[in-house]
């Protein structure tokens, strides 16, 4: 399985890049919230299951499809989270892009494994079910939120998934990031479990998961990948 843990080398490019896509403000609160955390923080993960899939969605000025190598550059200039080579090293039989397309330029992305993706939050691997997937890495652009576009892609990848066989979509929202878990409530998505996790002076703790799902939240996080 590759390794997509992010390389410390894209750095300096995530720096730049996500200053152009998100802007100076949002760049500076994420900055201070990400000191904040690994100082001492306490947070929970909310995730969520689709296990009735959906129909393919339209909506008007909105275009979505999986993304490709051929869409390296055009990501790495829109989205941002990712150089142009390493989106396309990102890219295999088990991990996936879909993006969201307006006015002829990357909008939204998100990521999907079938396998394992890391989670910064949870420093570990998350491992969905067999035969399930995970989305992950989702960002819409600051200019194109409020507009529906995450409930719009999460439908849409249901759509795509479930009618290629797929089991059941799960996606982890932060509990304290409500326009996030809207949407997805949005696109049909329930709440499975929680994962609290915590930082205290560079030390860092799950906590047992809870939830109706708890036992399945048991195996989804995995640190020894």
């Amino acid at each position: 399985m590759p390794d997509t843990r992010p390389s410390p080398l894209l750095l300096p490019f995530r720096l730049a890049t996500r200053l152009r896509t998100r802007g100076p403000s949002e760049l500076i609160q994420l900055a201070i919230s990400r000191i904040k955390e690994n100082l001492s923080s306490t947070e929970t993960l909310i995730v969520l299951f689709n296990g009735a899939g959906d129909d393919a969605r339209e909506q008007e000025g909105l275009s979505f499809r999986p993304a490709t190598a051929t869409d390296a550059e055009r990501y790495a200039h829109d989205i941002g989270t990712d150089s142009a080579a390493s989106f396309t090293r990102r890219l295999s039989v088990s991990t996936r892009c879909y993006i969201v397309e307006m006015n002829g330029r990357f909008v939204h992305a998100s990521w999907v494994t079938l396998a394992a993706a890391w989670t910064r939050e949870l420093r570990a691997y998350v491992t969905p079910p067999p035969g399930d997937a995970y989305v992950y890495e989702s960002f819409t652009r600051s200019d194109a939120r409020g507009r529906g576009v995450y409930p719009f892609a999460l439908r849409n990848i249901c759509a795509t998934l479930t009618g290629e066989g797929v089991g059941t979509i799960w996606v982890a929202v932060e509990a304290h990031n409500a326009a996030s878990v809207k949407a997805v409530n949005k696109a049909g998505f329930q709440e499975g479990f929680r994962i609290t996790y915590s930082r205290k002076w560079g030390r860092f703790h799950i906590e047992e998961p809870t939830g109706t799902m708890a036992d399945i939240g048991r195996t989804f996080v995995n640190r020894k990948l």
